[in-house]
């Protein structure tokens, strides 16, 4: 490295540490009977703050938090705090990688804790939601719990279908296979083009639509919101259900040798399929948003437009988690106490499931679900406080002080009470009944590279901007998505 930049690098992160100790946010040094937590979840800060001085007022402990400023990147700060004299101890990440035992190894397997309320906790992590490498260890309690479907608005249901409750469409609409959601579609489709009163039947119950429009369903441009310029919404959470076929969970994607991926085909070429449907179905402001230049445009083509779109009612489905419920409640109250959320379905079928514990029907019937941060105990701190981090997670999570930080101020789902459907967030109720059994996982986090980017650049630049697309090059782009994985994952080694 140029001497002149290991300079001016040793200087920042010189002077990153003075700044640091110098603030009372940040909590490092200064005072070692206090526990350290380092939170990156920059929304449930202000929160946290108030929590420690609570915590502290009952039992004495105080604690020092550390959270960053909304949209910080904090990749440097926690370098710099993970390794100085005083480090947190308790920590949160969603990643292996630099902190896991093949990497940094700062994270205490809870397994190991002699504190059995704490076991218990963890224990109570459902299997696929472990952040571990293997099957003994468990490294975090969760934050909360996210998912993502096809997020609908049951009003609209109701009136397409003419009925006085949607509840038994609903209960269809989750369980039903890909081939009954096509014809599901279809119907609404039509309707949507003045092709009024057609009926479609659904695990055995007949549905016909209304023959006239009502006011909420003259809004329909299309059947499913799509957000052609955002790259993710239909590279990483679109490709992450075939790879549901063949990993696990995420350490399963991370750790697994490369050659696993080659199984992937079949899925991804069935996952071109329902893209090319969907996108081929998108609703626009005032009309149908077809694919082309314009499908992508930044403006048009936006997360922010897309929610939009769905809170104006121009699209039934969108394909989102429950992190979008905050945003639609700014753009439509009037929505969210009727949303819920559907599987995202597939074709599959069970020779294109690689995974003993799958089969193609639960990928038509559940949703992926995941942790997108957790609470982590540095395995690097002394004993005493890793005991002083194990008490005060426990407390977090049993006491009714903790708990309402936990449900009401954070607005989290709580990994360990999965009959909790009492929450005013419509789509944390929606993804709490799917918790009840298996769910599909988040194994595209654990990507290589710029795995993700590359494929969402493929999709957009090959196959958005095109009218029409050719199902004789679906195999030659599932091909380019695993040999482009497998050259990554061999880099990263």
């Amino acid at each position: 490295m140029n001497t002149k930049k290991k300079f001016w690098r040793v200087l920042a992160t010189l002077s990153l540490g003075a700044i640091l100790g110098a603030c009372g946010n940040a909590g490092g040094a200064s005072d070692n009977d206090s526990l350290y937590i380092f939170n990156t979840k920059s929304e449930i800060g202000e929160d946290l703050n108030k929590l420690a001085k609570d915590y502290e007022a009952e039992t004495g402990q105080s604690l020092k938090i550390f959270s960053p400023g909304s949209g910080s990147d904090i990749t440097e700060t926690m370098n710099t705090e993970m390794t100085s004299k005083n480090p947190p101890a308790i920590f949160s990440t969603n990643s292996l990688i630099q902190w896991g035992p093949k990497d940094g190894d700062f994270m205490y397997n809870l397994a190991d804790s002699s504190n059995e309320e704490l076991v218990k906790l963890a224990e109570q992590i459902p299997e696929n939601q472990r952040l571990k490498v293997e099957d003994t260890e468990n490294f975090g309690i969760p934050y909360t719990v996210e998912g993502y479907g096809y997020v609908m608005d049951t009003q609209l249901l109701k009136e397409l279908f003419g009925l006085e409750d949607a509840a038994e469409l609903v209960k269809d609409l989750k369980v039903v296979d890909y081939d009954a959601f096509r014809q599901f579609t279809d119907v609404v489709d039509a309707f949507i083009h003045n092709q009024t009163g057609q009926t479609v039947e659904l695990n055995g119950h007949r549905y016909t639509t209304v023959t006239e429009k009502t006011e909420l369903t003259k809004q329909l441009t299309g059947v499913f919101v799509e957000a052609g310029a955002e790259k993710w919404t239909y590279s990483d959470h679109m490709i992450n259900i075939p790879m549901n076929t063949v990993y696990e969970n995420y350490s399963d994607a991370l750790y697994s040798e490369v050659d696993k991926m080659d199984t992937i085909k079949s899925a991804l070429v069935k996952m071109m399929e329902v893209l090319e449907y969907n996108t081929a179905h998108a609703a626009g402001e005032n009309s149908a948003n077809t694919r082309g230049p314009e499908f992508i445009n930044t403006t048009t083509g936006s997360y922010d437009y897309s929610l939009q779109l769905f809170a104006d009612h121009r699209g039934l489905f969108i394909k989102q988690g429950n992190w979008i419920y905050p945003n639609l409640k700014k753009l439509n109250v009037a929505i969210v106490a009727t949303l819920d959320m559907i599987p995202i379905k597939m074709p599959f079928k069970d020779s294109d499931i690689h995974l003993k514990n799958r089969t193609a029907k639960e990928f038509n019937t559940t949703i992926p679900t995941f942790i997108p941060n957790y609470w982590i105990i540095n395995k690097n701190v002394s004993d005493s406080q890793k005991e002083a981090a194990g008490k005060f997670l426990v407390w977090l999570y049993t006491s009714e002080r903790g708990l309402k930080f936990l449900k009401e101020e954070s607005g989290f789902i709580m990994y360990n009470d999965p009959t909790a459907t009492d929450s005013p967030n419509s789509l944390n109720n929606a993804i709490v009944q799917y918790l009840e059994g298996d769910t599909l996982s988040n194994p595209f986090n654990a990507s290589p590279g710029n795995f993700l980017e590359e494929v969402g650049n493929e999709l957009k630049e090959n196959y958005m901007t095109q009218n029409k697309w050719d199902v004789k090059t679906y195999p030659a782009f599932a091909d380019k998505v695993i040999k482009r994985w497998k050259e990554l994952k061999d880099a990263s080694k």
